[in-house]
């Protein structure tokens, strides 16, 4: 998995987008595509990759 994230972890620094984006999901599932054949399972490792790395709307274990 880390080879995954790996990937987009590069992907997400050279873009110039919002990291939760229409856009920027379309270029991860691209070069997930394009570098590791992922297919459908794009979907499932960019959410894994964004909850391991806090991006986005993920749920905060927080009660403040």
């Amino acid at each position: 998995m880390e080879k995954y994230f790996q990937t987009l972890d590069m992907a997400s620094f050279r873009m110039m987008l919002e990291a939760d984006s229409e856009k920027a999901m379309t270029l991860y599932r691209h070069v997930l595509n394009s570098q590791h054949d992922a297919g459908p399972e794009a979907d499932y490792i960019i959410r894994m990759w964004k909850k391991d790395r806090g991006i986005g709307n993920a749920p905060s274990d927080n009660n403040f």
